[in-house]
């Protein structure tokens, strides 16, 4: 068996994490290891530069609203939160997963922040809902798509923001693979299984930037960050 696998095209191989089957203990691992590698390995990174760059046009007076989908531990719109408060900015955020029992777990962590909401449900029902947002973002997201449903979900991700789209993701090479499944190698079973798995279902630069144009959406931008990671972002204009 080789250590590196074909990378040529997306894996649409299920993740563990998406079957239901993983017990409590071992979803809190894998959300563990996720916020550390979102701290650590990029996933903030990436999307912090962003909203550096297009908070400069931000009006201090009013409330800039914020969707998180698939948010997991809900560690990313904290550190958004923690961000907006150092610069004056005043963000709401809600967050929708559709895994009720991930959820559970994020409001344990997130519990007494009072900007985040969490709820729970599937993009394409918050979709129909028609309710608006200034920006939706998502950490990890996109890669838990199958192909077929990309490009429907990022147009129904411009239908609910206002100003703009923010994801993170992972690029997918060999060095991206081999990190990770060293990464992981010593953690919980789902980490183990799920964490290479990711690589392969991620995406080249070139391929989430196509189907962005595709999809209608030729405001979106493709940047690569540290350790192998990729935005997915732009502004309305």
């Amino acid at each position: 068996m080789n250590f590196i696998p074909a990378l040529e095209r997306r894996c649409d191989e299920p993740e563990l994490m998406d079957s239901g089957t993983p017990s409590a203990t071992e979803l809190s691992d894998a959300l563990d290891f996720l916020s550390t590698s979102n701290a650590f390995l990029g996933g903030w990174a990436v999307m912090r530069e962003r909203l550096e760059v297009w908070s400069r046009a931000w009006d201090k007076r009013r409330i800039i609203t914020m969707l998180d989908v698939g948010t997991g531990a809900a560690d990313i719109p904290l550190r958004i939160l923690n961000w907006g408060r150092q610069r004056r900015f005043n963000i709401k955020i809600t967050g929708i997963d559709i895994d009720e029992r991930i959820l559970e777990l994020a409001r344990a962590r997130t519990e007494g922040e009072e900007s985040l909401w969490l709820m729970q449900g599937s993009l394409r029902e918050f979709a129909e809902q028609g309710g608006r947002f200034d920006y939706v973002l998502g950490s990890l997201f996109l890669h838990h798509l199958p192909p077929a449903e990309l490009e429907e979900s990022l147009k129904m991700c411009d239908g609910l923001a206002e100003k703009g789209l923010l994801f993170s993701d992972l690029r997918r090479c060999a060095a991206a693979y081999a990190g990770v499944r060293a990464l992981t190698c010593l953690a919980g079973r789902v980490s183990r299984c799920d964490g290479p798995l990711s690589v392969r279902r991620s995406f080249l630069p070139e391929e989430l930037e196509a189907a962005a144009h595709r999809a209608g959406l030729k405001y979106l931008r493709v940047r690569r960050g540290p350790f192998f990671r990729l935005s997915l972002a732009g502004e309305k204009v």
